[in-house]
C-alpha cells in the first residue's frame, strides 16, 4: 500500500492521532551500553567496613553460644577414658580421742535399760555343713548355683 494513502485514511478517521509524529519511542542514546553498568554502581550506595564488621559480629553472636552447647553436649556424652579412675568421695577420718570423747558425753545421760538396748546382738553360732544342707534342701536353693556365682 502506498505510504500517502495510510495517512489520507488516518486523518479522516483520527485526525488527532494522525497529528503525533512518527518517531522510534526505543530508541537509546548514544553510548548507554558502554556507560549504563558505571552509573548504576555510582547511584548504589557504598557498604562501609563497619556494616560488614557489623554482620560478622551478628554472626559471631549466634555461632559462639551454639558451638559452646554443642561442645558441652559432646563433653557429657563422650565414653570415659580406659585407664580413667573414678572420682571418689573424700572422707575425713575423725581421732579415735575425739570419737572416744563424744561416745562417753552421748552414753553418759542413757539409762541402763536404753544401754541394754544399744549393746551389739551376741553373734549367731556357726552352722555346720550338714545344717546348711539341711537348710538348702528346706528352701529349694540349688547349691551349685550358688558355688558358680561364688
Amino acid at each position: 500500500m502506498d505510504h500517502g494513502t495510510e495517512n489520507d485514511d488516518l486523518e479522516r478517521i483520527a485526525p488527532m492521532l494522525s497529528r503525533i509524529p512518527r518517531t522510534d519511542p526505543f530508541v537509546l542514546p548514544e553510548g548507554f551500553h558502554d556507560r549504563f553498568a558505571q552509573e548504576v554502581q555510582a547511584r548504589l550506595p557504598r557498604a562501609s567496613t563497619a556494616a560488614v564488621r557489623h554482620t560478622w559480629l551478628r554472626r559471631a553472636a549466634f555461632a559462639l553460644p551454639v558451638l559452646a552447647a554443642l561442645l558441652a553436649v559432646w563433653w557429657m556424652l563422650r565414653p570415659p577414658a580406659p585407664n580413667a579412675i573414678a572420682p571418689t568421695a573424700a572422707v575425713a577420718v575423725p581421732a579415735t580421742e575425739a570419737v572416744a570423747a563424744l561416745e562417753d558425753d552421748l552414753l553418759h545421760d542413757l539409762s541402763t535399760a536404753e544401754l541394754a538396748d544399744l549393746a551389739p546382738a551376741p553373734e549367731a553360732p556357726a552352722l555346720t555343713p550338714d545344717e546348711l544342707a539341711a537348710y538348702y534342701d528346706l528352701t529349694g536353693t540349688d547349691v551349685t548355683d550358688l558355688i558358680e556365682n561364688l
